[in-house]
């Protein structure tokens, strides 16, 4: 399973450029959500392959583990330095917009630090060899939770954002 990738730069900006703010230009970028859903689908099928390498070869279980976490860290990498700073772009002019996207954010951090958690309670299972099934199990269903929330709530408004809007006639 290969990291997600940002999409990019405008080909007329420099690394030196770019180096000192890290950010990138706040634009739609059209195929980010596809790849992210991609990603999401693809952590999830990895979980249902990693309940059948528990009992046959722990080790190899833990190095999966491992890098479903990597993985999970880089979409989360991506949504905070992509689609969170459009969606906040998108209502800075309406506080309440802005409130209800707040609440989503803390929502999505919730679930993503559950979700780390529950990684590393994965981890120490199999490490301790107590409870692995479960902790597996608790690793799936965090994930699903927090692919829901940003399926539903979080990249639907960022698609709205893509959408082209009929200009508005001046009468």
């Amino acid at each position: 399973m290969t990291l997600p990738e940002f999409p990019q730069q405008a080909s007329g900006s420099t690394a030196a450029q770019d180096a000192p703010a890290r950010q990138p230009p706040l634009k739609f970028e059209p195929t980010l959500l596809p790849r992210l859903r991609a990603t999401h689908a693809a952590l999830n099928a990895r979980f249902g392959e990693i309940a059948g390498t528990i009992d046959r070869d722990p080790a190899v279980t833990a190095r999966m583990i491992e890098e479903c976490a990597r993985q999970f860290t880089a979409v989360r990498h991506i949504e905070t330095i992509w689609v969170y700073p459009m969606l906040a772009r998108a209502v800075e002019s309406d506080s309440g917009a802005r409130a209800q996207l707040a609440e989503l954010r803390l929502i999505g951090l919730i679930l993503a630090r559950r979700m780390l958690r529950c990684f590393d309670d994965s981890q120490q299972a199999l490490r301790v060899g107590v409870y692995v099934a479960e902790a597996v199990a608790q690793v799936a269903a965090a994930l699903a939770r927090y692919s829901r929330h940003s399926e539903n709530a979080i990249y639907p408004l960022y698609e709205l954002i893509g959408e082209p809007r009929p200009n508005a006639q001046v009468a």
